[in-house]
């Protein structure tokens, strides 16, 4: 060993830390290749979602292209629809056609258009209306937009103020089941609704039944799966209109029931102020209130289209004790043909 001496040619030594720069640069390029891997995957996952909503979107195009000719072939039709009939027994019977799909609604008794909704992101939910069984007139309408909470709770509400046997006419717009709980499925079913429990997911619906009477009608369509409709119906079915003698109530002739019979035969939707056996109080007398400083005070009420809203308020606002019922002034902004029990006509 004392006589070994390095070899000048030999080539010089290398430390380990320098081969981690050849290292470096080979997780780089590797890092680079998997990025260039991630972009493409990305792009062709892009083309992907692409077509696919294209696809969707020609797919809705073609099913509102077929709705369209479903109503141009209900306007061809309904110009040419016969005039109300009368059977042997001397009764008037309704022609009434009920239509339900994705974009319009439309209901029509003997050929007059009573209610036509094609108005886009409106309208959703179960229209109602309702009929006079002795003289056909619309006396209600309302929608409710079952999609959203507490709606049905609404839509029970109404129903159950509706008077016994009233026409009643429902059908769908768009969407109407996510939020109709079995409270609403049971009372449509207690109606006379056949598919009631079994409605989903953007089905479409029409129903026509008396309350507490016969059913005239009912059409459904499924929808096939979630991302589409079910197909339009078009109900077409007949009412035969009942005796006045049998629509009305036997108050006595008095000039109170008078107002209220005239109201009662033109509006629905107030409950017990329609009532036979126990009506509702229309006109109050509340106690005055001693040192009385506000009798003379100007009340003014700003009402919108709320009619029901509107009557439970100055109900309660007429039976306040104190009240002058002289110094109260509503305003609504608007024709409505629906006004207070309290005023009609």
């Amino acid at each position: 060993m004392d006589t070994w001496t390095p070899n000048p040619r030999a080539k010089p030594f290398i430390p380990r830390q320098q081969r981690s720069l050849y290292l470096t640069w080979k997780y780089k390029l590797t890092n680079k290749r998997a990025v260039r891997r991630l972009c493409q995957s990305g792009a062709v996952l892009f083309l992907l979602v692409t077509v696919i909503v294209n696809i969707k979107l020609i797919l809705d195009t073609r099913r509102a292209a077929i709705e369209e000719e479903a109503v141009q072939d209900y306007d061809e039709v309904l110009p040419n629809m016969e005039t109300p009939r009368r059977p042997p027994n001397g009764r008037k019977v309704l022609d009434i056609e009920v239509y339900s799909s994705r974009s319009k609604v439309y209901v029509a008794v003997d050929g007059t258009t009573v209610l036509e909704d094609e108005m886009r992101e409106q309208g959703r939910g179960i229209h109602v209306i309702v009929l006079n069984q002795a003289t056909g007139h619309v006396m209600a309408k309302r929608v409710f937009d079952t999609y959203s909470p507490h709606e049905d709770e609404a839509m029970i509400l109404f129903l159950n103020m509706v008077t016994r046997g009233r026409v009643l006419i429902f059908t769908i717009k768009d969407e109407g089941s996510f939020h109709l709980k079995d409270a609403a499925k049971s009372l449509l079913k207690g109606l006379g609704s056949q598919v009631s429990m079994s409605l989903s997911w953007r089905d479409m619906w029409t129903l026509v039944v008396k309350k507490g009477g016969q059913v005239y009608g009912e059409k459904h369509s499924k929808s096939p799966a979630l991302s589409t409709w079910g197909d339009p119906v078009l109900l077409k079915t007949e009412v035969q209109l009942t005796a006045s003698e049998d629509a009305e109530c036997h108050w006595s002739d008095t000039e109170l029931n008078r107002r209220r019979k005239l109201f009662c035969s033109k509006v629905e939707g107030y409950g017990s102020i329609c009532s036979c056996k126990d009506p509702a109080p229309i006109e109050f007398s509340p106690d005055p209130l001693p040192d009385n400083r506000v009798y003379d005070v100007p009340v003014a009420v700003i009402a919108g289209n709320r009619p029901n809203y509107l009557y439970r308020m100055l109900r309660s606002l007429l039976s306040a004790q104190g009240v002058n019922p002289q110094m109260i002034t509503v305003f609504i902004d608007g024709y409505y043909e629906v006004w207070s029990p309290q005023r009609y006509p």
